[in-house]
Protein backbone atom coordinates (compact mmCIF):
# COMPACT_ATOMS: atom_id res chain seq x y z
CA UNK A 1 0.00 0.00 0.00
CA UNK A 2 1.08 3.28 -1.03
CA UNK A 3 1.30 6.10 1.73
CA UNK A 4 -0.89 9.09 1.53
CA UNK A 5 1.28 12.36 1.17
CA UNK A 6 0.05 14.80 3.82
CA UNK A 7 -1.82 17.48 2.56
CA UNK A 8 -3.40 20.85 4.08
CA UNK A 9 -5.72 22.75 1.58
CA UNK A 10 -3.56 23.03 -2.11
CA UNK A 11 -0.32 22.27 0.17
CA UNK A 12 1.10 19.08 -0.37
CA UNK A 13 4.54 18.07 1.60
CA UNK A 14 7.19 16.68 -0.77
CA UNK A 15 7.99 14.23 2.18
CA UNK A 16 5.54 13.42 5.18
CA UNK A 17 6.63 14.63 8.50
CA UNK A 18 8.99 12.81 10.60
CA UNK A 19 6.60 12.61 13.57
CA UNK A 20 2.72 12.69 13.21
CA UNK A 21 0.59 12.42 16.47
CA UNK A 22 -3.50 12.91 16.55
CA UNK A 23 -4.46 13.30 20.00
CA UNK A 24 -8.09 12.40 21.02
CA UNK A 25 -9.61 13.46 24.07
CA UNK A 26 -13.00 13.89 26.22
CA UNK A 27 -14.23 16.81 28.10
CA UNK A 28 -14.75 15.02 31.85
CA UNK A 29 -15.71 17.25 34.25
CA UNK A 30 -16.55 16.00 38.09
CA UNK A 31 -18.90 17.66 39.70
CA UNK A 32 -18.92 18.07 43.63
CA UNK A 33 -22.40 17.46 45.04
CA UNK A 34 -23.30 18.92 47.94
CA UNK A 35 -23.99 15.49 50.83
CA UNK A 36 -23.54 13.25 47.53
CA UNK A 37 -19.99 12.91 47.08
CA UNK A 38 -19.15 13.80 43.18
CA UNK A 39 -20.38 12.91 40.01
CA UNK A 40 -18.25 12.61 37.14
CA UNK A 41 -19.50 14.61 33.97
CA UNK A 42 -19.27 13.40 30.18
CA UNK A 43 -19.22 16.47 28.14
CA UNK A 44 -18.55 14.93 25.16
CA UNK A 45 -15.10 14.76 22.58
CA UNK A 46 -13.01 17.62 22.62
CA UNK A 47 -11.40 18.72 18.96
CA UNK A 48 -8.52 16.54 17.53
CA UNK A 49 -5.05 18.62 17.81
CA UNK A 50 -2.85 17.37 15.44
CA UNK A 51 1.20 17.83 16.20
CA UNK A 52 4.07 17.04 14.45
CA UNK A 53 8.16 17.68 12.85
CA UNK A 54 9.80 17.52 10.26
CA UNK A 55 13.10 18.88 7.72
CA UNK A 56 12.84 19.95 4.28
CA UNK A 57 16.11 19.11 2.96
CA UNK A 58 18.12 19.79 -0.15
CA UNK A 59 18.80 23.04 -1.64
CA UNK A 60 15.33 24.88 -2.22
CA UNK A 61 14.47 23.76 1.81
CA UNK A 62 14.01 27.36 2.53
CA UNK A 63 12.05 28.25 -0.66
CA UNK A 64 9.69 25.18 0.54
CA UNK A 65 9.53 26.60 4.30
CA UNK A 66 8.47 29.85 2.85
CA UNK A 67 5.80 28.35 0.93
CA UNK A 68 4.17 26.24 3.68
CA UNK A 69 4.72 29.70 5.69
CA UNK A 70 2.73 31.20 3.28
CA UNK A 71 0.01 28.36 3.84
CA UNK A 72 -0.03 29.80 7.52
CA UNK A 73 -0.41 32.53 7.07
CA UNK A 74 -3.57 32.70 4.78
CA UNK A 75 -5.60 32.18 7.77
CA UNK A 76 -8.97 30.49 7.36
CA UNK A 77 -9.61 26.16 7.61
CA UNK A 78 -8.76 24.02 5.09
CA UNK A 79 -8.74 20.17 4.40
CA UNK A 80 -6.19 18.48 6.41
CA UNK A 81 -5.60 14.79 5.31
CA UNK A 82 -2.80 12.73 6.93
CA UNK A 83 -1.68 9.21 6.25
CA UNK A 84 -3.93 6.92 7.67
CA UNK A 85 -6.41 9.52 8.90
CA UNK A 86 -9.60 10.35 7.39
CA UNK A 87 -9.59 13.73 6.17
CA UNK A 88 -10.97 16.68 8.36
CA UNK A 89 -11.23 20.14 8.09
CA UNK A 90 -8.88 21.91 10.36
CA UNK A 91 -7.27 25.32 11.11
CA UNK A 92 -3.63 25.67 10.80
CA UNK A 93 -2.62 27.12 14.44
CA UNK A 94 1.11 27.13 14.81
CA UNK A 95 4.42 26.57 12.53
CA UNK A 96 7.74 27.05 13.92
CA UNK A 97 11.14 26.77 12.30
CA UNK A 98 13.52 24.89 14.99
CA UNK A 99 16.51 23.86 15.58
CA UNK A 100 20.31 24.76 14.88
CA UNK A 101 20.83 26.46 11.21
CA UNK A 102 22.40 23.55 9.03
CA UNK A 103 23.49 23.92 5.35
CA UNK A 104 20.40 22.77 3.11
CA UNK A 105 18.09 21.63 6.18
CA UNK A 106 15.04 23.42 7.65
CA UNK A 107 13.48 21.50 10.82
CA UNK A 108 9.62 22.79 11.65
CA UNK A 109 7.45 21.49 13.75
CA UNK A 110 3.25 22.49 13.34
CA UNK A 111 0.31 21.89 15.06
CA UNK A 112 -3.34 22.05 13.10
CA UNK A 113 -6.85 22.24 15.29
CA UNK A 114 -9.82 20.25 14.11
CA UNK A 115 -12.67 22.38 12.94
CA UNK A 116 -16.09 20.94 13.51
CA UNK A 117 -18.03 24.07 12.17
CA UNK A 118 -16.61 24.15 8.80
CA UNK A 119 -18.04 22.20 5.60
CA UNK A 120 -16.55 20.28 2.98
CA UNK A 121 -16.77 21.72 -0.15
CA UNK A 122 -19.86 20.80 -2.11
CA UNK A 123 -19.48 17.89 -4.14
CA UNK A 124 -17.39 15.48 -1.86
CA UNK A 125 -18.58 12.94 0.26
CA UNK A 126 -16.80 13.15 3.97
CA UNK A 127 -12.92 12.77 3.93
CA UNK A 128 -12.45 14.72 0.64
CA UNK A 129 -13.08 12.50 -2.06
CA UNK A 130 -15.08 13.07 -5.35
CA UNK A 131 -17.14 10.26 -6.60
CA UNK A 132 -17.05 10.35 -10.53
CA UNK A 133 -20.54 10.45 -12.47
CA UNK A 134 -19.20 9.11 -15.24
CA UNK A 135 -17.59 10.30 -18.41
CA UNK A 136 -15.41 12.48 -16.45
CA UNK A 137 -11.89 13.33 -16.56
CA UNK A 138 -8.81 14.64 -14.37
CA UNK A 139 -9.25 18.18 -15.94
CA UNK A 140 -13.04 18.09 -15.22
CA UNK A 141 -12.48 17.33 -11.52
CA UNK A 142 -9.73 19.86 -11.55
CA UNK A 143 -11.99 22.71 -13.00
CA UNK A 144 -14.88 21.97 -11.19
CA UNK A 145 -12.75 21.95 -7.41
CA UNK A 146 -10.52 24.47 -8.62
CA UNK A 147 -7.00 22.72 -8.44
CA UNK A 148 -4.49 21.71 -10.90
CA UNK A 149 -4.33 18.22 -12.68
CA UNK A 150 -1.01 18.31 -11.15
CA UNK A 151 -2.14 17.99 -7.24
CA UNK A 152 -4.90 15.43 -8.25
CA UNK A 153 -2.51 12.87 -9.62
CA UNK A 154 -0.31 13.67 -6.90
CA UNK A 155 -3.04 12.33 -4.71
CA UNK A 156 -4.39 9.73 -6.36
CA UNK A 157 -1.36 7.79 -7.99
CA UNK A 158 -3.95 4.83 -7.97
CA UNK A 159 -5.58 6.64 -11.13
CA UNK A 160 -3.73 5.20 -14.02
CA UNK A 161 -6.61 6.72 -17.05
CA UNK A 162 -6.66 10.51 -16.62
CA UNK A 163 -8.72 10.93 -19.25
CA UNK A 164 -11.35 8.00 -18.38
CA UNK A 165 -13.09 8.60 -15.51
CA UNK A 166 -15.20 5.43 -14.28
CA UNK A 167 -18.57 5.92 -12.90
CA UNK A 168 -17.87 5.60 -9.01
CA UNK A 169 -14.97 5.90 -8.78
CA UNK A 170 -12.82 8.10 -6.10
CA UNK A 171 -10.83 11.06 -6.62
CA UNK A 172 -8.53 12.25 -3.42
CA UNK A 173 -9.27 15.90 -3.52
CA UNK A 174 -6.87 19.08 -1.99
Amino acid sequence: MKNQPMSYKNYIWPFNPQKIQVEYSRNVSNLKLPLFGSVLQDLGCDKRVVTGTGEFIGAGCAEEFSRLASVFTEGGSGTLRLPGVVPFQAAFTSLKMIGEAQPDCVTYSFVFVEDGSAEMPAGTVPGGIYVCAGGENLWSVANRFRTDVDTLKRLNPMIQWPNGLEKGQRVVLP
